[in-house]
């Protein structure tokens, strides 16, 4: 299984605000959609020094039924990573195969960043992450 680690920033509240929710970032959303397949866009937000940097990555098992059938898929995972660096909140922006999306969740959910900062200090952020479900042999034949 693949898991790319190129975030592609939505959105960055590094107030003491409450973070709108994802229906006011219908643009934002649109964009990343149409990013070409292995390409990541990252959205500038004024004020923003530096965007959240992975630091744990935990990746999802792929569901034994769908390995068996030989069933490849994609889920991306929109995560709302707090000041802390922590993964607060994990939704599924598009996915494949609902038993992709229950995995990927999970791991997302574990996944720790260091904060993106503004001015110095850490802030809110929201984050898009692909998780890439590919058959082992599939992966192999990539890397060559």
């Amino acid at each position: 299984m693949k898991i790319s680690v190129k975030i592609t920033l939505l959105f960055a509240s590094l107030t003491s605000l409450p973070v709108p929710s994802v229906a006011n970032e219908g643009a934002l959303a649109d964009e990343a959609k149409a990013t070409p397949p292995g390409g990541v866009e990252v959205v500038q937000i004024n004020g923003v020094d530096q965007g959240p940097v992975v630091v744990k990555q935990v990746a999802p098992s792929y569901p034994m039924e769908l390995r068996e059938r030989g069933v490849q898929g994609v889920v991306m995972v929109d995560m709302l990573v707090d000041s802390t660096g922590r993964v607060v909140d994990a939704t599924v922006a598009r996915a494949s195969h609902l038993m992709f999306a229950e995995r990927a969740i999970e791991a997302a959910k574990a996944w720790t960043f260091k904060p993106a900062t503004a001015d110095g200090r850490a802030g809110t952020t929201r984050v898009r992450v692909p998780f890439e479900f590919v058959m082992p042999q599939v992966a192999v034949l990539e890397h060559k």
